[in-house]
């Protein structure tokens, strides 16, 4: 591609991040044009070449923004998948490369979210049809209660969201914990990297959709991250993190 059709390519990109950065429910209008992109766009590229990474990873980037900006829904799938397919092509020529890793771990983790949203949305309706009415309960029928709840607990692990959740979220996990890796062994790190949307989110998910007999080593390197951001020189968690 010569550089005038990558200075067009790019001017429209930069059209669609602006566009979503005022107004988020604009991603609909960006489908058509971005998906006469993807239909004649493929990378290939064998051999590092910087000035092509330089327009390459936000293009992705912006794309898997459209594609994910309704991601509870299950996002726009043929956008979604060219976006995980051109960042696992450029993985092997960038390796170590922390946006890559970043890029590719989101696309995971955001496929997750339609599971996650319909295990949230059930787990609600049957907390609710529970009643909330206090029964005081001897120590016996508290360690009855107590078993059942986790019982029921393992036995909804079984149900399809969640099998889907964990199946999503695990390579999900794996590309996060691989871009913290790289981050760190460049002096690269961030607080965003390692919290929100991002590493510490995938595990604290897949902890929440795994077995209580697994899912501790999920939570502890959730909080281990959580941690290490709240260290961070001028990085402040989110609120709803900080507890």
């Amino acid at each position: 591609m010569d550089e005038d059709a990558v200075s067009i390519l790019m001017s429209t990109v930069e059209h669609i991040a602006e566009s979503l950065d005022t107004a988020h429910d604009s991603w609909r209008d960006h489908l058509q044009s971005i998906r006469n992109i993807t239909a004649v766009l493929e990378f290939s590229d064998t051999h590092p070449d910087e000035s092509r990474r330089q327009w390459q990873l936000p293009l992705i980037g912006v794309f898997q923004r459209v594609a994910y900006a309704d991601a509870d829904s299950g996002g726009v799938s043929d956008i979604a998948n060219w976006c995980l397919k051109q960042a696992v092509t450029l993985l092997q020529v960038y390796p170590d490369d922390v946006e890559l890793l970043t890029l590719i771990g989101r696309n995971w983790l955001f496929r997750a979210q339609r599971s996650l949203a319909k295990i949230h949305l059930s787990e609600q309706s049957s907390n609710s049809s529970g009643g909330s009415q206090f029964v005081s309960l001897s120590a016996s029928e508290e360690d009855r209660q107590a078993r059942r709840n986790n019982a029921e607990a393992e036995s909804r692990l079984h149900m399809s969201d969640y099998v889907e959740a964990r199946g999503i979220l695990l390579p999900a996990v794996e590309y996060l914990r691989r871009a913290t890796d790289a981050a760190r062994a460049q002096d690269r790190i961030t607080g965003d990297l390692l919290s929100t949307e991002q590493a510490a989110e995938a595990f604290m998910s897949l902890g929440n959709v795994s077995s209580p007999r697994m899912n501790g080593q999920y939570f502890q390197q959730a909080l281990g991250y959580l941690r290490t951001a709240n260290q961070l020189p001028g990085y402040i968690l989110p609120l709803h993190l900080q507890k």
